[in-house]
């Protein structure tokens, strides 16, 4: 099936789109239905269809078996469209918090749409294949950044990380799913790593370590914990990043002016 694009409209954080088939009826796809109701995927919506067999007829719905492949290549993939009618069944039906205004958002798009009120998307025609495409695309960019911004919040279980360090890790996680980059970070004072410090004393890292978990100095006062890639692989590791006042002791300690 061929659709024109005959709108767009924002509604919260989704740009809706309205097509129209050659007869002028308004559609519009599953997936953008479920975005705007707040699903956490178009499974939301399938759900109702399932529960409601009506919806599954073409007063309200039809199914387009398109190509999941490019240049003809690839197997098939139905999607359901919804009609006018069957946008305002399943925001009828729907048990989500913003289902009733985005119905009404909906007839007042296309009120203004059909009294001439509205600018017309630039005509443009939208082949099934292409749209499920996009959309297969879309989800999939979006999966992988929950998957990015899930192991990222993981980092914080099992670990001793320090209120900075899990504030860090909570900034990376909104960058991630916003896909923008975040100018905040929190306030931290110099620090100086294991290698920093055993390179400056001429002792190994494992030994400035051994000394800091000697004399309890693995402290909020004299540094916190953060997570740092593993120099033998590709893993996250824990670590503990020494201030100015830990790097100190630790010297103290190794020229024998502190006693203990």
């Amino acid at each position: 099936m061929n659709l024109t694009l005959a709108t767009q409209n924002q509604f919260n954080s989704v740009m809706c789109d309205f097509y129209q088939n050659e007869n002028n009826e308004v559609f519009m796809t599953i997936n953008q239905i479920a975005q705007a109701l707040e699903y956490a995927s178009k499974k939301g919506v399938e759900n109702l269809v399932a529960n409601n067999e009506y919806l599954r007829d073409e007063e309200f719905s039809i199914i387009a078996k398109v190509s999941t492949g490019t240049h003809g290549k690839g197997g098939t993939q139905e999607t359901r469209i919804f009609t006018e009618d069957g946008i305002y069944e399943v925001t009828m039906l729907s048990k989500q918090p913003k289902a009733k205004v985005f119905r009404a958002f909906v007839r007042k798009t296309l009120k203004t749409l059909r009294k001439g009120e509205m600018i017309l998307a630039q005509p443009k025609k939208v082949d099934t294949k292409l749209e499920v495409q996009r959309m297969r695309a879309e989800a999939m960019l979006n999966n992988s950044r929950t998957r990015q911004a899930k192991l990222i919040l993981d980092m914080q279980k099992n670990k001793i990380l320090s209120p900075v360090a899990v504030e860090l890790l909570q900034v990376n996680v909104l960058e991630v799913l916003s896909d923008q980059t975040i100018d905040y970070r929190p306030e931290v004072k110099k620090t100086y790593t294991a290698s920093d410090i055993g390179s400056e004393l001429g002792i190994s890292p494992q030994k400035v370590g051994s000394i800091a978990n000697k004399h309890n100095l693995k402290t909020d006062e004299y540094g916190y914990f953060a997570l740092d890639k593993s120099p033998y692989s590709s893993k996250q590791v824990e670590s503990f990043r020494y201030y100015e006042k830990g790097r100190q002791k630790i010297q103290e300690i190794v020229q024998g002016k502190l006693v203990n």
